[in-house]
């Protein structure tokens, strides 16, 4: 590809991202001298239409656009090269050699030839700022990690949150403060929504539930072929669906490795223990499905079994043969919302088997919050209770959480106190609750 049609594409890409509206997210990053940034989520998630927006908010702010490198590299390109877009570059604007104001914005980055090592040189030779999506297909950490050498650092990028989700339907809330009872109305039906239409952006204002299943049938496949088999050149291809379906299928229920072996073997899939490990490595490196531990030492990691969340709390029952299933798609849009407040997430059983579904810990794993999930307490309130007044003993913590559709309340026990909160509120801003 020689240098002309590079500097074409640098010019028409740039003005690409003022060519449509960009709705809001809530995603942040931060940046160290020498280092690229590197945006990392499942397929479907926005990571593109985030990167054109914040090119287009620094325009806005005041950057001069010619200071903003924005390319998307969604085919490969015949010859092309992060050098010769260096170059290309500095040919168009020389007086930027040295400008630490000029940001280099690649999507799709892994359809660039040696781009890792072409990112770093471009680091060395100029003080600019540069961030990085790519397809999970072929842009996994591990790519991260060989491909950067150290240069990169990587951030979570999520399908929409609840305060996304409104914004996206045009209601705009900040998450915090107080709602009259019209406000809070409003906010349980767009919740009652969310939990319906699920968290890809696409999907956040399409009432059709028959082209919603259509869409998320279509995401499923896409993270069995191109996310795992392309990626991993996996030969048994129908075994390694057959798992993902049953992953998705029993979404945030225990998992050995055993049971899942003697599960597909009972379906007439030869398989082994050490097969099915390395696949289920595949498929939490798409960033499709997210892993919980127990909670307790790395020995009690592995006696216990770990959970699989779909990060879509839809695509959790897209293959649930009875239907719609309130509870389970309540439980996984909590724990997205867990997860985008950065802790680490695990769950608690204690010695007489009641558990509590969340324990949310710091950076030194120290819980910090105990969180319990039921759409409706009812019959399920001393079990759910109990589980949460045995964890908050072992742990010493004097508050827990119940999130519930549509109750809330106040409840003092020796312990301490069970608050009791509507799943819309704990969702609009988790971490006032945590």
């Amino acid at each position: 590809m020689d240098i002309a049609a590079i500097k074409e594409k640098i010019l028409s890409d740039r003005e690409y991202i003022f060519s449509r509206t960009y709705t809001e997210r809530d995603f942040t990053f931060s940046e160290l001298p020498g280092m690229a940034v590197i945006i990392v989520g499942a397929r479907r998630s926005g990571k593109t239409s985030w990167l054109r927006s914040y090119a287009r908010m620094l325009i806005d702010g005041g950057l001069p656009k010619e200071k903003v490198c924005y390319m998307n590299f969604f085919e490969r390109l015949e010859g092309m090269t992060i050098p010769l877009v260096e170059k290309a570059y500095f040919e168009l604007y020389p007086g930027f050699q040295n400008d630490s104001e000029v940001r280099f914005l690649f999507d799709e980055v892994q359809n660039i030839e040696g781009w890792g090592p072409g990112v770093s040189v471009l680091m060395d030779r100029h003080p600019c700022h540069v961030i990085l999506t790519g397809s999970s297909a072929k842009y996994l950490s591990t790519d991260i990690a060989d491909e950067m050498r150290g240069r990169g650092l990587p951030f979570s990028f999520y399908p929409l949150s609840f305060r996304e989700f409104c914004r996206f339907n045009g209601k705009v809330v900040d998450g915090g403060g107080y709602y009259t009872a019209t406000e809070q109305n409003t906010l349980s039906n767009l919740f009652l929504s969310y939990l319906q239409r699920g968290s890809y952006p696409v999907l956040a204002s399409v009432d059709d539930e028959a082209l919603r299943q259509m869409v998320l049938n279509d995401y499923f496949d896409l993270a069995y072929s191109r996310d795992i088999i392309d990626r991993f050149e996996v030969m048994k291809g129908s075994l390694l669906r057959r798992l993902l379906f049953r992953i998705v299928k029993n979404s945030g229920s225990p998992y050995t490795v055993a049971r899942l072996v003697h599960m597909l073997k009972s379906e007439g899939f030869p398989t082994s223990a050490e097969l099915i490990s390395s696949y289920i490595e595949m498929i939490k490196d798409t960033r499709f499905i997210e892993e919980v531990d127990i909670y307790g030492t790395e020995t009690e990691k592995r006696r216990n079994p770990k959970k699989l969340y779909a990060i879509d709390h839809q695509m959790a029952v897209l293959f649930r043969e009875f239907g719609y299933s309130e509870g389970v798609v309540l439980e996984h849009a909590v724990f997205s919302s867990l997860l985008r407040t950065g802790l680490k997430i695990n769950y608690y059983r204690d010695e007489n088997g009641y558990e509590t579904d969340f324990v949310a810990s710091d950076i030194s794993m120290t819980p910090t919050a105990l969180v319990q999930v039921s759409y409706s307490l009812g019959e399920n309130r001393d079990r759910e209770i109990r589980g949460l007044r045995s964890a908050m003993a072992a742990f010493n913590l004097k508050r827990g959480l119940i999130i519930t559709m549509d109750e809330e309340g106040h409840e003092e026990y020796e312990e301490g106190s069970i608050d009791i909160i509507r799943g819309w509120r704990f969702a609009l801003n988790p971490e006032s609750f945590i």
